[in-house]
């Protein structure tokens, strides 16, 4: 779980505290904690597949061993760098994407999303998911320890120039191949018309006299920083590891992780975009390694195959499914493998991807992401009626009870221990829960945390436009480009209208009699409309929505009890 959202939980926790905790503290007297504890770590899921053994590659089921310092991020240090000029580039392009391929070690340099763009309103020209230095290390590069570690740097010979279309019926094939009198490697594309998904086959041939024993390492790169990135998505590397998904965000690729086991597939991950690498066929007996690196400009990940050994003339090959493309559930579902458990919500996925399941739907019919969080949210308020209507009770019984409470208080002021007593004596005779005031906003937590991670890291959501001003509902709302307003910029009137809303929601409510409380319940609307100030504009139009809801369920309860 990111640092972020651990504050976010800490934060309405606290919230919930004062709100639960001060007539604990302050009235009844009996000391009791505030519910804490908040998750630590990403829920693990299950497995994708990992690579067998071809009849050509016969391959040992040991846990290869591996070099922490080596790999990507480690080639991008200017010792490691190829001295030569940029290499020639092949561009191949389908109906999803453009990928620029360089003959340095047959790699992927960049990738253009054509159904994806940079700005809301399809500005900006295509979304660039990857974009590399040419001298410096490529995405989907090869190494061979042992037999050749520099194989990434060495110049290979494309089977074409220039650019290949991919269409329904045509050449979809693109190879490069090197040979250095020993080793021949021949790396071959193969792509599909409309998918983001490619096959990788890697053939390598003895022509020496002698044995070669080695290691494939394939390795993915990417820049963590995005300039769209958001603090609210998870960015770095992920793994299906023994049926787990593990998580490395970029401070964990600093450390130089080494994972090792059954790997059915490793990602690197940005804001709503990803690539991975599947080893093909899946074999579950097969044992790899996953190393990860991180510089502040640089992430990598190296995918290690067991070892291999080559006899005079012996050839043998090995092949990988490529994914570069949105992280959209739907999509990643199609791939296969359970490369959709890469999309994890952490402690919430419970309650997010069932929420999120039910916005596509409820947009298949409106059209529009930001009317169907207003319908969701009318349907958690439905659902949180009875327990808001018994919240108001309570809290309608305490403000009754308050004169006999300041009385006891100023009876016993010198004996706290028989206030306590008394205090909550009268709160069992009349049937009173000093806590059920502030229930129904507690148990509205597992699901506000839920959209926070949905509207912050779901492709569906991004540049998802609602209305007037706000044209993207995972992006805070600002009416005017930059003003050089400190901390905000532009006006964020939503989360002002939301301040506003729960001004108003905090006045109608009961008070326990204690103007001390009071003033202090009326500093949440502006704790709450700083905090709110960053989160995605579709969080804040559900909390704005939930509290004029609020508003009139009070009025109503209020006209009719009158």
């Amino acid at each position: 779980m990111s640092d972020d959202t651990k504050r976010l939980i800490l934060a309405l926790l606290l919230s919930g505290a004062v709100m639960l905790g001060y007539g604990i503290f302050f009235g009844p007297g009996k000391t009791q904690q505030p519910p804490a504890g908040q998750p630590a770590q990403t829920t693990q899921q299950a497995a994708p597949k990992a690579p067998a053994k071809t009849p050509a590659a016969k391959v040992k089921p040991a846990t290869p061993t591996v070099n922490p310092a080596a790999g990507p991020v480690a080639k991008a240090k200017p010792a490691r760098r190829a001295a030569r000029s940029v290499a020639p580039e092949v561009v191949v392009e389908n109906q999803v994407a453009k990928m620029f391929f360089s003959a340095k070690g047959g790699a992927l340099r960049r990738v253009e999303l054509k159904k994806y763009y940079k700005h809301p309103g399809k500005k900006g020209g295509n979304y660039i998911l990857l974009d590399l230095d040419p001298a410096g290390p490529l995405s989907l590069s090869l190494d061979l320890p042992k037999a050749d570690p520099e194989l990434s740097d060495k110049l290979f010979t494309p089977s074409r120039t220039g650019k290949l279309e991919v269409k329904p019926g045509g050449e979809n094939q693109l190879s490069f191949s090197h040979e250095d009198g020993i080793l021949k490697v021949v790396r071959t594309y193969r792509f599909k018309p409309d998918t983001y998904t490619f096959e990788l086959t890697v053939s390598v041939t003895n022509q020496g006299q002698a044995p070669v024993e080695f290691h494939p390492e394939l390795s993915m790169a990417e820049k963590p920083h995005k300039e769209e990135a958001n603090r609210y998505a998870f960015t770095g590397a992920e793994l299906m590891l023994d049926g787990s998904l593990e998580e490395l965000d970029t401070g964990d690729l600093k450390d130089n992780p080494v994972k090792a086991g059954a790997i059915r597939w490793v990602t690197l991950s940005i804001p709503y975009f990803m690539g991975a690498v599947i080893p093909l066929p899946d074999d579950p007996t097969i044992k790899r390694s996953v190393r990860g690196g991180a510089t502040d400009q640089l992430m990598g990940v190296t995918l290690v195959d067991p070892r291999m050994r080559l006899e005079p003339g012996q050839q043998k090959s090995f092949r990988y499914q490529i994914f570069y493309g949105p992280r959209e559930l739907n999509l990643l579902e199609s791939v296969g493998h359970d490369l959709a458990k890469a999309v994890d919500f952490g402690w919430f996925d419970i309650i997010a991807k069932p929420l999120l399941a039910l916005l596509n739907f409820l947009y298949g019919f409106v059209g529009n992401y930001g009317v169907a969080i207003i319908i969701v949210t009318i349907l958690t308020k439905i659902i949180f009626f009875p327990l808001a209507q018994k919240s108001y009770k309570s809290m309608k019984q305490m403000q009754k009870l308050q004169p006999q409470i300041t009385k006891i208080r100023e009876k016993y002021k010198h004996d706290k221990q028989r206030m306590n007593q008394e205090i909550m004596q009268l709160y069992k005779t009349y049937k009173v829960n000093p806590m059920g005031g502030c229930l129904p906003m507690l148990v509205q937590i597992p699901v506000f945390i839920a959209f926070y991670k949905v509207l912050g890291a779901s492709i569906e959501l991004r540049h998802a436009p609602f209305m007037l001003w706000i044209n993207d509902l995972s992006a805070p709302d600002r009416l005017w480009p930059d003003l050089g307003l400190p901390y905000v910029g532009g006006i964020p009137v939503l989360t002002l209208l939301m301040g506003v809303s729960m001004f108003i929601q905090q006045k109608m409510t009961p008070t326990m009699g204690d103007p001390t409380q009071a003033k202090m319940m009326l500093l949440m609307p502006i704790v709450f409309t700083v905090m709110f100030i960053n989160f995605p504009s579709g969080l804040v139009l559900y909390w704005l929505v939930q509290n004029i809801l609020g508003i009139a369920q009070q009025y109503w309860t209020n006209k009719r009890k009158a």
